[in-house]
């Protein structure tokens, strides 16, 4: 069972969604602006586990001028309560765009703040004063400018000392180095997964496992996520998949895989089997994926996509 939830975002954001009607590239278009979102990874798994009735510890890394926003949009959620002791920076946090637009999207996706070495030791600190053992530390999101993928590392280090249940949602160097950890939760795409180790495409279930063995992956419960093909589940040497029928078109899939992480978390957190919560993982990601909301999953679809997925041992 896990004690306490922690997310740790080290690189938030705040998304502007934009809709304009006839986007062209390299014109001016005019645009409405729909929604000023707290986002990043960290903040969309926050977000998830809250509406889902978890309490939540919100740790990482924000701009000072936009704590009361992020707190704000944060601590309005429920059944659920966040407690943000986010460590203020003197730069802004950044401001992705979205900009809808026909049936499709487009994302700019900034860089964000740099952090300096006093903040990144006084971020570990904070860790060595938070983490109990059994608390899940979820670690979730790119990395910011100036925080290298062995500073990463040992954050990950730090939380593992301490016996927290440290899961890591990241891409490119930072995840290479975590899956070399005794993580409790990895959760890569394919193509990040790819990446990471090197291998070129993953193209088949056959292709994920084998080279996970190859690798001699110490993760605990290694999640893939393959986007409407659902996700695969890979503990002690055997592999689970999870899919569900759509009957209903696909809205948007941004943070998707965030509520995948963050249903699997709370299925283990409610008591759940890893491959029970795989389920629920993949039943609330496609409730984000076919909910119209911006912000938040229809609590109604999730509930009726639970009893609709599928997970057999592949």
């Amino acid at each position: 069972m896990v004690r306490n939830v922690i997310t740790v975002g080290l690189n938030p954001a705040i998304d502007c969604v934009v809709r304009c009607r006839g986007f062209l590239p390299g014109e001016v278009n005019s645009g409405r602006l729909v929604a000023r979102i707290a986002a990043g990874k960290a903040a969309n798994v926050t977000r998830a586990l809250v509406l889902l009735g978890e309490d939540v510890r919100a740790c990482g890394f924000l701009g000072e001028g936009d704590w009361s926003f992020f707190k704000e949009q944060l601590h309005k959620l429920g059944p659920g309560a966040v407690a943000c002791h986010f460590a203020l920076l003197a730069q802004a946090t950044r401001q992705n765009i979205t900009v809808l637009h026909g049936d499709g999207e487009t994302h700019i996706r900034l860089a964000g703040f740099e952090v300096k070495e006093t903040e990144i030791a006084a971020m570990e600190k904070d860790l060595k004063q938070t983490v109990q053992p059994g608390d899940g530390v979820l670690f979730s999101g790119s990395l910011p400018v100036g925080l290298s993928a062995r500073q990463f590392g040992d954050l990950l280090d730090v939380a593992l000392g301490l016996g927290g249940l440290v899961a890591v949602d990241t891409a490119g160097e930072a995840l290479a180095m975590a899956l070399r950890k005794p993580l409790w939760i990895a959760k890569p795409n394919v193509a990040e997964l790819a990446q990471a180790w090197g291998v070129g495409k993953l193209e088949t279930v056959a292709d994920i496992t084998a080279a996970a063995q190859k690798q001699a992956c110490p993760v605990e419960n290694l999640i893939v996520s393959r986007g409407q093909q659902g996700a695969l589940l890979i503990r002690h040497g055997e592999c689970f998949a999870a899919s569900v029928h759509l009957a209903e078109p696909v809205v948007r899939t941004v943070a998707c895989g965030d509520h995948l992480l963050a249903g699997f978390v709370h299925g283990l957190a409610q008591g759940k089997t890893p491959v029970q919560a795989l389920g629920a993982g993949v039943a609330l990601a496609t409730a984000r994926a076919v909910s119209e909301d911006l912000e938040i999953f229809d609590s109604g679809k999730y509930s009726r996509l639970l009893e609709q997925v599928v997970v057999a041992r592949v």
